[in-house]
């Protein structure tokens, strides 16, 4: 496989969680790339923005040779592979929700791990016919402290009402990763032939319970735990009416999420680390300072 830093590298998603570390990372290790996203964004110095939206410019493809990193959801990149016919490699970002999702209670839940798992399979069936080699990464739950909608959502929850509430006893084994640690794994992969035309699965550094993550959580706030543990069956009454009265608005979050956490969501990972030596960090989460006071 040619040099990364001999080859034009195209990232589709900019605006993505993972985004702003691998940017970083990349012009750490003196590396540049092309960033495709629909809106502006500050890039490092060196990098070349291309304000497009994928949906309209149908005559764009990715230039001859390049390395294309797609941190757009999986099956957003299977739809458009036929604009990397070209490329020498694609990098893409999966989730282990492929798996834990599939036996979902909300069925929103349920048709994005389908479409993970017909993303997954249209890439790997089309790299190999088209001359291309890929590899796809499984981040379990993603979280950096600022944006992202898994750990600094609970956060915000925090600070709002004071309280946390878990299906008793959430004792299901979780593996947050750190945004940077996922854009560690991509640099591992970048130009790694040994890593090429597989899927690995990609976690943080710590294997802990739900509940301990939550007592993490409250602990980065400064605050003391006050969680409220209930039985499952006690929880979708209040969860349903909270949604229908527009207190708890977020509509990305199911009840799912109660019933997933008495359920261990542990994934095997040592192939990743060995192949890409991301070194993921433990669970000792950081927010912004806007979000702690």
């Amino acid at each position: 496989m040619a040099d990364p830093a001999q080859t034009p590298i195209i990232i589709l998603g900019g605006r993505s969680l993972v985004a702003p570390a691998l940017f970083q990372l990349l012009a750490t290790a003196g590396l540049t790339a092309t960033v495709i996203s629909r809106r502006e964004l500050a890039l490092p110095p060196g990098f070349t923005a291309q304000q497009l939206d994928l949906t309209q410019a149908r005559q764009w493809v990715v230039p001859e040779n390049a390395i294309v990193i797609s941190l757009l959801p999986l099956w957003i990149t299977a739809r458009h592979v036929n604009r990397m016919m070209g490329a020498q490699a694609l990098i893409a970002i999966s989730s282990t929700s492929r798996f834990s999702k599939t036996s979902s209670v909300d069925p929103k839940e349920r048709q994005l791990a389908e479409n993970l798992e017909l993303a997954e399979n249209i890439i790997s069936g089309w790299a190999p016919r088209s001359h291309v080699a890929y590899t796809i990464l499984r981040p379990t739950l993603i979280y950096d402290g600022h944006t992202d909608q898994n750990v600094t959502k609970m956060a915000r929850f925090i600070r709002r009402f004071g309280f946390f509430p878990v299906a008793a006893p959430a004792k299901g084994l979780r593996q947050p990763i750190h945004a940077e640690d996922v854009a560690k794994a991509i640099m591992g992969a970048l130009g790694n032939a040994a890593a090429y035309n597989q899927a690995f699965n990609i976690a943080g550094g710590e294997v802990l319970t739900y509940r301990q993550m939550v007592e993490r959580v409250f602990a980065a706030l400064g605050l003391n735990p006050r969680i409220l543990a209930l039985p499952l069956s006690l929880l979708e009454l209040p969860f349903r009416l909270a949604k229908q009265t527009g207190l708890f608005k977020d509509r990305h979050i199911g009840f799912g999420v109660f019933q997933r956490m008495n359920e261990d969501l542990v994934f095997d990972v040592a192939d990743g680390v060995e192949l890409l030596r991301y070194e993921p960090r433990s669970f000792l989460p950081e927010f912004s300072t806007n979000l702690r006071h």
